[in-house]
């Protein structure tokens, strides 16, 4: 494979000169020293912990009067898996081109492993890319897509072939060296994408919207793929993602992004559970904002000021009239005025107090009926309260005078 046949292909393909170029700098030497990055402070040490392998400090980013990233700091630690979630125009996308070095920060430092690289080139910063739309060559094999970075950097033939091949079988394509992406469905020209972004080994992967093109059978069945890849391998990885499925499953760390500063930071569990924030909460599950929640039974203590909470449904029970009843004192009477079968159970719309919420009955219970009247509990919901958010518990599960069977 030539340089002069890697063009050709690039041009029949369709691929922009920009796209490219951005391979070409992202694959042409991914050397382990990162030659002039300046060491990092001691002082500046604090911010993140001894494993730490990326961090962000105060990166900032203006398109015109566009401020895609507004001073952003986070860290992920050596070996994980870091999902960076958002609604489309948070500026996750632009965090992970800074990271690469396919966009120059306006201000603030970016670490790898230690050192400041926000002077070195794209090429030197030792960093896999997987981008949204494979950017894959049509007329180049399997082999010889995985093979261009290591082509560019005029490896030897042998060490080639003997890594390509590795790559083929570790991403499950053993027997597709040969054949061309058109030959290839969704999901395999992904996991050729993959292949090619570890062939030069970095020593950390971004990937843009990995599974953004593949339907959505195969797109759960990669998710998992991904997780236990980057396991085996043991490399620093950040994915952009909007899809909060996708970052609950992968990630080991969740990094929520809107309108480009960071409004979380932590694991799935603790993200999910303790949002934090309005903004959070109100993104994260299934929420319904509910207004004045102090109208709602067990929650009285709010008062009648108005104000404004998140509700989940796993957050409500429903109950079928006649059905053993724990709470009865705090639980209030609903009428069923919508019901989608969703495979495991059943989504019910149920109104109360003038108020639809959603709650899930599993498909192992009776079945309820749209019209049919019943009984619902709120456990806790969550209280907003400016740009934050407090969790709030059914004064019922603190008051054993509320509890009563029937």
């Amino acid at each position: 494979m030539t340089q002069n046949s890697a063009s050709k292909d690039q041009k029949e393909s369709g691929q922009t000169p920009q796209g490219s170029r951005q391979i070409r700098e992202l694959d042409q030497a991914n050397d382990a020293s990162l030659p002039g990055g300046r060491t990092t402070q001691p002082e500046a040490d604090a911010a993140g912990s001894e494993n730490t392998y990326v961090e962000l400090r105060h990166v900032s980013k203006s398109f015109g009067d566009f401020k895609a990233s507004d001073d952003v700091s986070f860290t992920v630690e050596k070996g994980k898996l870091a999902g960076l979630l958002g609604p489309s125009g948070s500026g996750k996308t632009t965090i992970l081109r800074i990271l690469a070095g396919l966009e120059t920060a306006d201000s603030g430092d970016i670490l790898i492993d230690g050192k400041v690289v926000n002077d070195i080139p794209a090429s030197k910063r030792g960093i896999g890319f997987v981008f949204q739309s494979y950017a894959l060559f049509r007329y180049m094999t399997v082999f010889d897509n995985i093979a261009f970075g290591l082509a560019i950097k005029k490896t030897d033939r042998k060490i080639i072939a003997e890594k390509v091949n590795h790559l083929i079988e570790l991403v499950g394509l053993a027997g597709l060296g040969g054949r061309y992406p058109t030959q290839l469905s969704g999901g395999q020209r992904q996991r050729v994408a993959f292949a090619r972004a570890l062939a030069t080994e970095p020593h950390l992967l971004l990937l843009d919207e990995p599974f953004a093109a593949i339907d959505a059978k195969v797109r759960k069945e990669l998710r998992g793929w991904l997780k236990e890849l980057i396991q085996r391998v043991g490399i620093t990885s950040i994915f952009v993602t909007h899809d909060q499925d996708e970052a609950i499953e992968v990630a080991d760390q969740i990094i929520i992004t809107n309108r480009g500063h960071v409004e979380r930071s932590g694991s799935p569990l603790e993200i999910y559970n303790n949002p934090q924030s309005s903004f959070v909460t109100q993104f994260v599950g299934q929420p319904t904002v509910i207004e004045n929640p102090g109208r709602f039974k067990g929650f009285r203590r709010l008062g009648d000021k108005g104000g404004k909470a998140v509700l989940r449904p796993e957050f409500i029970s429903v109950t079928k009239i006649g059905e053993p009843l724990k709470y009865v004192i705090t639980a209030e009477d609903a009428v069923v005025e919508e019901s989608y079968f969703r495979g495991g159970d059943f989504e019910l719309r149920v109104r109360v107090n003038d108020q639809l919420l959603t709650v899930n009955r599993p498909i192992t219970q009776e079945p309820i009926r749209v019209g049919e009247q019943v009984k619902i509990f709120i456990s806790s919901l969550y209280l907003l309260d400016g740009d934050k958010a407090v969790t709030v518990m059914n004064e019922s599960l603190s008051n054993r005078s509320s509890i009563y069977e029937i």
